[in-house]
C-alpha cells in the first residue's frame, strides 16, 4: 500500500511540471489573443470537465500531464483566430511561454528551499557543548551558534576554527556567533587546558545550514538554475563525445521511482528534485529537436527571417518524425528502467 501511494504521489508530483509547462502556454496565449480550446490536467478521459468563455477546462483519468490545445494550432490559417494566423512574434511568446514557466517554477522551488530549509555549507556550526561547565557553555556559546569569528578574525573556511581557537592566548578569547541572524560577542574563559596541553573551550561543531532571506534566495535561485542548464548542456556534449552509458538517462519508470523515494525522504527532498526536474524540463523542451518547443521555435524564427511561413504539411511530417523518434526513446528508456528495477531486486 505504502508503495502503491509512493507511486500515485510521485506521478502527482511529476504532473504537476507539465501542467506547470502547459499553463504558461495557456496564459500566454490568452494574455496576446489566441483561441483556446481546452486546457486539461491529466490524460485520458475526462472525470470532470467545465465550459467557459468557449474554453474546454477538463480533469482526466490518469495523473500523467495535462495539455493546452489552441484554435488552429497544427493547420494552415483559414481564419483570423487560427494559432498560424497570429504574428510570428506573438507565437514565439506562446511557444516559449512553457520553458520559460518551467524556469520560474524551478527557481520558485530552489528558493523555497532555501528560505524554509537553508543549504549545507562551509561554516562552522556548535552541535553540541562537552558540559554545562565548558568554558563555552559559560561564555554562553549555544548549540545552533554559527561561529563567525575569533578575537576579532572572521572566519573564511571550515577548518581555520581549529587553528584559531588553538592559537588563542591571553586570559580571554572573544567569541563572535551568530545566533539568529544576529551577531554577538562572547567571552571565553578558562580555556587553556593544562592537562592536554592546548586550548579548550568544550564544543563539538559541524557543517552547518545557511538560511537565505526572500532576495539571496531568489539570487542564488537563479545562479543554482543556471548551473543546472550549463551541466546540462555538458552532458549533451559529452553524448557526441563519450556516447551514453546505463543509468545516464532515465526514462519515465525511473523518474517515477526517484520521485517515489523522494516523496518518503520528506518535503526537503521533494522541493530539491522539483528544482532539478523543473530546470530540467525546460532545458529539454527548449532543444532545437522536432516535435519539442525548442523544434518548434526554429521554424518559428526561420518564418520571421523569411518572412514566409514553411508550409505546414512539410513542418507536420518534421514533428511527426521527430515525436516518432521520442516515443522510441521512451519505449527504450522505460524498457531500461525495468531492467535496472528487476536487477535492483533480484540482485542480477
Amino acid at each position: 500500500m505504502t508503495t502503491f501511494l509512493s507511486i500515485l504521489a510521485a506521478l502527482l508530483v511529476l504532473s504537476v511540471f507539465v501542467v506547470v509547462h502547459e499553463l504558461g502556454h495557456f496564459l500566454a496565449g490568452r494574455l496576446l489573443g489566441f483561441t483556446v480550446l481546452e486546457f486539461s490536467v491529466g490524460m485520458g478521459p475526462a472525470i470532470l470537465k467545465k465550459e467557459k468563455n468557449g474554453i474546454l477546462y477538463a480533469l482526466r483519468a490518469f495523473p500523467i500531464g495535462g495539455m493546452c490545445r489552441f484554435y488552429g494550432e497544427d493547420e494552415e490559417a483559414k481564419d483570423g483566430k487560427s494559432f498560424s494566423s497570429h504574428p510570428v512574434w506573438k507565437r514565439i511568446i506562446v511557444v516559449a511561454a512553457g520553458p520559460v514557466m518551467n524556469i520560474l517554477a524551478a527557481i520558485l522551488f530552489a528558493t523555497v528551499s532555501l528560505m524554509s530549509y537553508g543549504v549545507y555549507v562551509d561554516i562552522p556550526t556548535v552541535q553540541e557543548l562537552a558540559s554545562e561547565t565548558a568554558p563555552a557553555a559559560i561564555a554562553g556559546i549555544e548549540p545552533g551558534d554559527v561561529i563567525y569569528a575569533i578575537n576579532g578574525k572572521v572566519i573564511e573556511t571550515y577548518d581555520e576554527t581549529s587553528d584559531l581557537i588553538l592559537a588563542a592566548s591571553g586570559d580571554e578569547m572573544t567569541v563572535t556567533v551568530q545566533r539568529d541572524g544576529t551577531l554577538i560577542d562572547l567571552t571565553v574563559r578558562d580555556f587553556y587546558n593544562a592537562e592536554e596541553g592546548r586550548n579548550f573551550i568544550g564544543i563539538t561543531y559541524g557543517y552547518g545550514r545557511a538560511h537565505y532571506g526572500l532576495f539571496r534566495a531568489l539570487g542564488y535561485s537563479f545562479r543554482y538554475v543556471w548551473n543546472i542548464f550549463t551541466e546540462m548542456a555538458r552532458f549533451i556534449g559529452s553524448i557526441f563525445t563519450q556516447g551514453v552509458k546505463q543509468g545516464d538517462v532515465m526514462g519515465p519508470v525511473g523518474t517515477v521511482s526517484v520521485i517515489g523515494k523522494a516523496v518518503r525522504t520528506g518535503f526537503e527532498t521533494v522541493l530539491y528534485l522539483s528544482t532539478l526536474i523543473s530546470a530540467n524540463l525546460a532545458f529539454m523542451n527548449l532543444l532545437p529537436l522536432p516535435a519539442l518547443d525548442g523544434g518548434r521555435l526554429v521554424f518559428l524564427l526561420i518564418e520571421a527571417v523569411r518572412r514566409k511561413p514553411i508550409p505546414p504539411e512539410k513542418e507536420g511530417m518534421v514533428h511527426f518524425a521527430g515525436l516518432v523518434l521520442l516515443l522510441l526513446l521512451m519505449v527504450y528508456l522505460t524498457v531500461s528502467d525495468v531492467r535496472g528495477l528487476v536487477s535492483g531486486l533480484f540482485g542480477g
